[in-house]
This record gives structure tokens, sequence and C-alpha cells, in this order.
């Protein structure tokens, strides 16, 4: 099936649904591990329900009812001959399910069944990311960018083992803002990993590219970048004042702050008052603070690698 084409809005709002299913997902995942399939049967329903408002974000207006999703799914993809139908019919009969178990007495559903059902759950995810545009990393320098211009001459990207924040063979790549679009993260990643290979750097095929919070080569400008090791929505009004993007990474979630610092004692001072901060502390990577410090700059993961399976995706702006 065809890539679907969607507006800044819808694909921001495709982005956080599709955050949103993979969390869904991922509980679901772990619950049918245990063998709970009576528990797992809520979050299997919602990861397809995230994932149909995601392929139907052109047709759904925001927020849309349980009713209006099937009823709309079953209208645009219900006899489309590239969408396959047996996802349309997994939608309605986990919606059915998770209705009977929510709502009336019922007796737990079989393991095997649950089992089949996410099976084809995996599929209609995996399809729905293929399909789905969605909020890259490269949308959000380009807003930051746009905002910035006076202040950014460089965009800044590591190329590093996620396993190990320091000592190890790292690579720092600076680019001018106006070749963004010409070599993308996954193309650096590509090229980088062959260049390793060749320096005989062991398990390269776990390197990332990161970004960088330093937008200048010659000078301490800095973005705000930090590590948040819960999926808790509180921790979003605290980020909210700072201002700037959330992307969920794996069972928590990556923050780019839109303001630049102008000076290394502004951005170090930042740091550490959000280590210090009396909610952020308990959420903020501290080891990833830390480092930074040390280091003198932070850094994002926002490829995929052996290592780390699952790309950071777009949650919402704050």
């Amino acid at each position: 099936m065809k890539p679907l084409e969607y507006d800044t809005t819808q694909k921001r709002r495709a982005s956080t649904l599709l955050a949103l299913c993979q969390s869904e997902l991922e509980a679901a995942e772990v619950l049918v591990e245990k063998e709970l399939p009576r528990e797992a049967v809520t979050h299997l329903y919602f990861a397809c329900f995230y994932a149909s408002q995601a392929v139907l974000a052109e047709h759904l207006k925001p927020n849309p009812s349980h009713k209006n999703t099937e009823a709309t799914l079953h209208r645009i993809y219900g006899k489309h001959k590239h969408f396959p139908r047996r996802y349309v019919e997994l939608h309605s009969f986990l919606h059915n399910l998770r209705n009977a178990h929510s709502y009336k007495e019922s007796h737990t559903p079989s393991p095997k069944m649950i089992e089949r059902k996410l099976r084809v759950l995996q599929l209609y995810v995996k399809l729905a990311y293929g399909i789905v545009p969605k909020v890259e990393t490269l949308d959000i320098i380009d807003w930051i960018y746009e905002k910035n211009k006076e202040l950014i001459r460089d965009i800044s990207y590591d190329i590093y083992c996620p396993k190990t924040y320091s000592h190890h063979t790292r690579l720092t790549f600076w680019q001018p803002p106006f070749y963004r679009h010409m070599y993308s993260p996954d193309a650096m990643a590509r090229n980088a990993k062959r260049m390793l290979k060749s320096l005989k750097v062991r398990r390269v095929e776990d390197y990332v590219v990161g970004l960088n919070s330093r937008m200048d080569q010659y000078k301490p400008i800095h973005l705000i970048l930090l590590d948040i090791d819960t999926l808790d929505s509180s921790v979003e009004a605290e980020l909210k004042a700072i201002g700037g993007v959330l992307f969920k990474s794996g069972r928590g979630f990556h923050f780019i702050g839109h303001k630049l610092l102008t000076t290394q004692k502004d951005w170090e001072k930042e740091m550490r008052r959000i280590r210090r901060h009396k909610v952020l502390k308990h959420f903020a990577d501290h080891d990833h603070i830390d480092i930074s410090l040390r280091r003198g700059y932070a850094t994002l993961r926002i490829t995929s690698s052996k290592a780390k399976p699952r790309v950071p995706v777009f949650y919402k702006e704050l």
C-alpha cells in the first residue's frame, strides 16, 4: 500500500497516535508473555484503536468516538484492494471483546486465541508505521532552525554505541543547516558504520546517530536535550515550562527543548537546575546529565540499531 499524504497537523496527530499505539502494544505483549490474556484485552484493543485512528487521520476529527472510528475504518478500508480486510475485522473483533470484558460478565479468553490476535495486531501496527507520514527529527530541527536562524550555524550529530555513555569510539559530524536534507541521519549511520568497520571497531551494528545539543562549532550555543526515564504524564507539565518536543523512546521519553542557550555557563546551569528540580529530578536520567556536563554537550539517539531496534517517535509538542 502506498504511503498516505497528510498535512502538518494530521502528521503531528498521527505521530502521537502511533506513539500511544506502541505503548499499548508493548503492554499487551508483556501481558501475553506472562499468560494474562484477560488483562491483555484492553491493551490489544487500544493499540488497534490508535493504529486505526493514525491511518484515518485525514478522515477523522481529533478525539473521535470508538464507534465513529470503527465505522470510518469499515467505510474507507473495508473494501480497499490494498488494505488487508483482516485488519478491519481485527478492529471490530477487539472492540467487541474489550466491551465484553469491560462491561459484561465473561469468561477468560483463550490464551491461544489472544496470541493469534496479537500476531495479527503486530502486523497491522507494522503496516501503519509503514504508510502513515510521521513527524521526523529533521522536522523538529527545521522548526527550531526557522525560529533561530540567526544563532544556529551547524547541526551536530554523534555516531556512537548506545550501550555506553563514555570510553568508547565516538564520531562527531558537523553539518551546515543548508545540508540537513541532503544527507540524512540514516545515510550518516550507514557510511559511518562502514568506516568504523574498516577501523576494526567491534559491534559496529550497535552504533546509532544522536542529535547533539551544540548548534555552533565555534560558539557554545546549546539546546536542552534530556533523557526522561518515565512515561508518567505528570512530567509533561514540568517540561512545558521549558518548552519543546517529546519523543517516545521505548519506556521513556526524549525531550528536545526549543530555546537556545547562548553560553556554556548558561547551558550547564540549566542542566544542573533540572537535575535538582523537585519534580524532574525523579524522572530525568542523572547519568545522562552528568556525562553530558563532563563531555560539554548532550546527545539524544535519533536512529535505530541492533542494540536499540526502535526509532524514537514524535509524541507531542509542549
